[in-house]
């Protein structure tokens, strides 16, 4: 491998933690370089997990805005592309950023919805998960453990970064 991949690579991870960092501090303001495509994952979600009744319907969509960078991390390991792997990290922390932003969210319901079809009745899903669980007084603790969780993966995806990145280097 030359020498150029890992350097493009490093300038791009550099990008995507400082887009990644601004996400977990400053969400709903900053919705990050992953705030479309992770509001269509999102919204798609809701589709994939309906099929299984209106809990997991709500439950779907921030499950799939989770799972699918997961995902593509495990795939790109598996194609054996160590540093790309740690890419999806970030899209990872960012997602976990705009989650704690509307987890918090929940009692105020001060965030504007985005609903698919006609939008008469739109559900906002931390509103409803944790009104169900009787957990709903708790939002703000649990936005908190939320964050919390986003920048463990944002220092995650950094050390394993510069671990491979660095064993790249160091290739002949």
């Amino acid at each position: 491998m030359s020498r150029a991949r890992p350097t493009l690579y490093a300038g791009l991870a550099l990008a995507l933690a400082y887009d990644a960092q601004r996400v977990i501090r400053l969400a709903p303001e900053a919705a990050g370089l992953f705030g479309g495509i992770t509001l269509a994952f999102h919204e798609l979600g809701h589709v994939l997990w309906s099929p299984l009744g209106e809990w997991f319907a709500v439950a779907g969509g921030s499950l799939t805005q989770l799972v699918v960078p997961i995902a593509a991390c495990l795939v790109l390991r598996r194609q054996k592309d160590e540093l790309g792997a740690v890419m999806p990290l970030f899209w990872l922390a960012s997602s976990l950023g705009n989650l704690a932003a509307y987890i918090a969210d929940a009692r105020t319901l001060d965030l504007p919805l985005v609903s698919i079809g006609d939008g008469e009745e739109v559900i906002h899903d931390w509103n409803y998960l944790l009104a169900h669980a009787g957990g709903l007084p708790r939002d703000a603790q649990m936005a908190a453990w939320c964050r919390m969780v986003a920048w463990l993966v944002l220092g995650a995806a950094l050390v394993l970064f510069a671990r491979q990145w660095r064993q790249e280097m160091r290739r002949p």
